[in-house]
């Protein structure tokens, strides 16, 4: 079960470091491990607890659920390269127009 946890830690840290950047109040990049742990500590104790483990877990899943849907165009339960690179040049063109919004 820990080793479980740590890897799930772990595969979220990498998750925070690949998605797109988030500017702090001042312009500044945030750290992802810190807005991981901020979101998964429900509470605020300082702590995550398993069931706030399990609760960020399903929420990863299902946000990841509702990116496969978008990427499956064709609604028909599978992604195949072609729809996952459109998806990836579309993400490319959105993250560009908003760097240039800024």
């Amino acid at each position: 079960m820990r080793n479980l946890m740590i890897f799930t830690l772990t595969a979220m840290c990498s998750m925070g470091a690949l998605a797109d950047h988030h500017k702090g109040d001042h312009g500044e990049m945030k750290h992802p491990v810190k807005e991981m742990f901020k979101r998964a500590d429900l509470d605020g104790d300082g702590s995550i607890s398993t069931q706030e483990h399990e609760q960020a877990l399903a929420q990863m899943t299902d946000q990841r659920r509702e990116r496969f849907a978008k990427m499956d165009v064709n609604g028909d339960g599978s992604l195949t390269k072609e729809e996952a690179r459109a998806a990836m040049k579309e993400r490319k063109k959105k993250m560009k127009e908003k760097q240039q919004g800024d």
